[in-house]
């Protein structure tokens, strides 16, 4: 498989997908008695305004990985930032676990992140070893007569 093809299509179902998980959550999490108790997380004002705060961040970060997979020759910033915070998350939720501040269930959601701020290192080391017809392949011009 062309490896372009498949950098392009990883970044725009990980935007995609993020998008879609934060729209979901943010539909469902008022609408379900039991959603914050699903995470281990007791239910107060304060936990509402700092969960819409960061569906907002995933919602911009599955946007700005969308655009990256438009071009994966651009935008490399992005996924740097979005590594980042992948790891940040998972330590946070690791942290927040080990003092027993919430369920494993958060942490299987920070391992998935850790798992894509794996497949985005991977990008980063085989890009410069990419071909340029394979790039060139993924993203073909439309010339219309």
């Amino acid at each position: 498989m062309n490896k372009a093809y498949y950098y392009k299509y990883m970044f725009m179902v990980v935007g995609i997908g993020y998008i879609l998980a934060a729209v979901i959550f943010g539909v469902i999490s008022p609408l379900e008695d039991n959603f914050m108790h699903f995470f281990g997380l007791e239910q107060n004002v304060q936990i509402w305004l700092w969960l819409y705060s960061y569906l907002l961040v995933i919602m911009s970060l599955g946007f700005m990985y969308f655009l990256v997979g438009l071009d994966i020759t651009k935008n490399h910033l992005v996924i740097s930032a979005g590594m980042i915070f992948k790891i940040s998350q998972f330590l946070l939720w690791l942290i927040v676990y080990l003092m027993g501040n919430c369920h494993y269930t958060l942490l299987i959601v920070g391992a998935v992140d850790l798992v894509f701020a794996a497949l985005f290192i991977e990008f980063f080391v085989n890009f410069k070893k990419l071909d340029p017809t394979d790039i060139v392949l993924a993203y073909p011009v439309r010339k219309d007569s």
